[in-house]
């Protein structure tokens, strides 16, 4: 009954950890079998502060089966590019968080959680390159889209593109005006500096 209160005292202190043990004990969680969860937050968490050293496991995560590591991935890259620390990975990060967005959603909509992730992490990024992918997002009819992925979708287009779409009444509608009326040639998709 006191097993993790003896395992919670007997575990060491994430910021003292490489960041490849961290990675380790977030890949234990993702199973099979599940691994221990308490060790799994405080991992997921302290890596979140890492820097480039995670960016090439955070990408893989991107396909990893379970979608939870799908999600984890998109947030952490996610906080290195609003850090600048993509290095000279930014647009193939920026593709492939784009195609995160794309993947179908099934019944269950728990990919969901990692498509808005991918769009957080998009706008975090900043980088013109997103545009497309989001308004892929913007101009879906996939149901599972419409609401809150949507309207995080117009959020991150206006971060990108100078201009809030969230005073409007209707944000998703006024994103997707702005893009009826600005066509993919005429945005910059260089590097914001």
């Amino acid at each position: 009954m006191l097993g993790w209160l003896k395992r919670k005292l007997q575990s060491p202190n994430p910021t003292e950890l490489a960041s490849e043990e961290l990675m380790a004990a977030c890949e234990r969680f993702w199973g099979p079998p599940t691994g221990d969860y308490a060790e799994y937050v405080r991992a997921y968490s302290e890596l979140a502060n890492r820097g480039p050293e995670i960016r090439d496991w955070c990408r893989r995560l991107l396909t990893h089966p379970d979608n939870s590591a799908r999600e984890s991935g998109a947030f952490l890259l996610g906080q290195l590019g609003a850090r600048g620390q993509l290095g000279d990975a930014v647009e193939t990060v920026v593709g492939e968080l784009g195609a995160l967005t794309a993947r179908p959603i099934e019944e269950d909509a728990k990919e969901l959680q990692a498509v808005d992730a991918a769009v957080a992490a998009l706008a975090k990024i900043g980088h013109q390159a997103a545009v497309p992918y989001l308004r892929a997002v913007l101009l879906s009819d996939n149901e599972f889209l419409a609401g809150d992925t949507q309207w995080s979708a117009a959020d991150a287009l206006g971060r990108l593109v100078g201009h809030s779409f969230m005073h409007s009444p209707d944000p998703v509608g006024a994103a997707r005006t702005w893009l009826s009326s600005n066509t993919s040639s005429s945005i910059d998709t260089r590097p914001q500096s």
